[in-house]
């Protein structure tokens, strides 16, 4: 049982996030902001926000250089992402 105590923490199963959605809400909400790690899920999001008209502006940011990929009036095709 000894060689199960570990010194360091395990690595995360998880991979790394992306793509941020960045939403700004009438009030109360303001801002929300969610990360996701695969382009589909990120783009689906903030479609579906736009769609049920849940935000006055919407923007996808690729975080690794900062490029936005989705704003109201402009969306990068999907296989560029």
């Amino acid at each position: 049982m000894q060689q199960w105590l570990r010194s360091s923490p395990l690595p995360t199963i998880w991979p790394a996030d992306r793509y941020e959605v960045r939403c700004t809400r009438p009030a109360p909400d303001f801002t929300t902001v969610d990360r996701y790690h695969f382009a589909e899920f990120a783009h689906d999001a903030a479609e579906g926000v736009q769609a049920a008209g849940l935000a006055t502006q919407i923007v996808v940011v690729r975080l690794e250089d900062g490029i936005v990929l989705f704003e109201q009036g402009m969306t990068v095709p999907l296989e560029a992402w």
